[in-house]
């Protein structure tokens, strides 16, 4: 079996045998001779086979049938390890569902940005963003972010996910982990089925949130920034352990140190809440209630959005940049916790 002649980076555009996988970021190589197929690895800079069933056939091929033990096992073992790296490979992408018919490329890049660095794509060298369009050519508002580390996308399912993309807006966007199907697929976006804007869905989605107060005060947020990381990390694995969490939110700027988790069906939000209320937790009492669909909390990622969109805007007499009351303090957190998750620390 000889080895193909692979296009240079620049050369994939324009290649018919190269094609980009939107869901995992990744180029994939198809040898027309025989069906072979090539993954890119950006860091190496190198093609490397996609292990098939096919392979195994042409391994057998060139070995002959009948192989001793040893061999039979050492090719069972390296199939074995690969199957296992695929599984292991970590996802860097997430899917956002309900944004505005008129969002732009810039306005996605700016508003995840604000989680980690967004992956550049190898031959445009622009960021990872796709809106999804129908067959007219119209946005359908959803779209696949991709990020350069997979940190950012637990952290952007549980900061982003039910906020407001324009303080404007009236209804909130989904953001959600794109989870392999199997090891042998690539990575498929699924809807959220039970996020929908019909009233009767909201109100159901109310009864399946938790709101934790006391979980933390403003003062050990400024005094430990990886705190927005682990507290939504130790607040999910206690709650999983009563039913399946959908996401968890800390609210930064909520001077009650509120926590919002949200499981997929309404049993497990009251067993959270009998479980959660009344307990101590970094030496103060939690208190614990199902969301009453009204109450709007604080979070510095709104509030910095609010001040993008006025700061852009034209300015009006009387009127306050921000909205929500945030400051420079606040700012001045959320960047050096940026700063931190990209140095990868």
């Amino acid at each position: 079996m000889s080895t193909p002649k692979f296009p240079k980076p620049s050369e994939f555009a324009a290649d018919t045998r190269v094609q980009l996988v939107e869901e995992t970021g990744h180029y994939i190589f198809t040898d027309p001779s025989d069906g072979g197929e090539y993954e890119y690895d950006e860091a190496k800079g190198a093609w490397f086979p996609m292990w098939n069933e096919s392979l195994v056939e042409q391994q057998q091929s060139i070995y002959g049938t009948e192989q001793d033990d040893d061999v039979v096992e050492e090719q069972e073992s390296t199939k074995r390890k690969n199957k296992g790296l695929a599984r292991k490979k970590e996802n860097t992408s997430v899917y956002v569902s309900g944004l505005p018919l008129d969002t732009t490329d810039e306005e996605m890049v700016a508003f995840f940005s604000q989680c980690g660095t967004i992956m550049p794509d190898i031959v445009t060298n622009k960021p990872r963003v796709k809106l999804y369009r129908d067959a007219s050519g119209e946005l359908k508002g959803d779209a696949l972010v991709t990020y350069y580390k997979a940190p950012s996308v637990q952290l952007a399912v549980d900061i982003l996910d039910d906020s407001r993309f324009r303080p404007t807006n009236s209804t909130n966007i989904q953001v959600q982990e794109v989870k392999y199907e199997s090891s042998a697929e690539a990575l498929e976006p699924a809807r959220k089925l039970d996020w929908v804007d019909d009233a009767g869905e909201v109100a159901d989605r109310h009864k399946r949130t938790v709101i934790l107060k006391h979980m933390f005060t403003l003062k050990e947020l400024e005094e430990d920034i990886t705190m927005l990381l682990d507290l939504p990390e130790d607040v999910r694995a206690e709650c999983e352990k009563l039913g399946k969490v959908t996401s968890v939110k800390v609210y930064d700027l909520s001077e009650d140190g509120v926590i919002a988790v949200k499981f997929k069906d309404e049993l497990s939000a009251k067993a959270c809440v009998q479980m959660m209320n009344g307990r101590f937790f970094g030496g103060r009492q939690v208190e614990a209630t199902i969301y009453d669909g009204q109450t709007r909390y604080k979070s510095s990622k709104e509030s910095s959005k609010a001040e993008t969109v006025a700061s852009t805007s034209d300015a009006q007499p009387g009127r306050s940049t921000n909205s929500h009351g945030s400051n420079d303090g606040d700012e001045a957190r959320m960047e050096q916790y940026a700063q931190w998750l990209d140095s990868g620390n």
